[in-house]
């Protein structure tokens, strides 16, 4: 019984931690200064606990959720025309300094 306690334990670890590095990894460059630098413009619309008429709250959001999800805004897969305006003018770092700043909140 102990053995697959430590064996589960091992594998939960590793699991987290390649978690933990690819979100490392895909942030590079990022500066959550920046991102909150760039969260003025955001929180015209996005205030901690969203407002009605579907939008939703941002704060808190995991850094992978939120730039799949900038990034279909982007690609125009999802339907929004300011947001997809907004997405336009995000480049990479900025963009990853968003999601950076948006995951310290809660």
């Amino acid at each position: 019984m102990k053995s697959k306690l430590v064996l589960l334990s091992i594998v939960f670890s590793l699991i987290f931690t390649n978690s933990i590095f690819a979100d490392q990894k895909q942030l590079v460059g990022a500066d959550a200064d920046y991102g909150e630098h760039l969260f003025g413009e955001c929180v015209t619309c996005h205030n901690s606990t969203g407002l009605g008429k579907g939008i939703p709250k941002i704060t808190g959001m995991k850094t992978n959720q939120f730039i799949t999800k900038i990034l279909a805004y982007k690609s125009k897969e999802k339907e929004n025309a300011v947001m997809q305006m907004v997405a336009e003018r995000l480049g990479e770092e900025e963009i990853n300094s968003l999601a950076l700043y948006l995951s310290k909140l809660k």
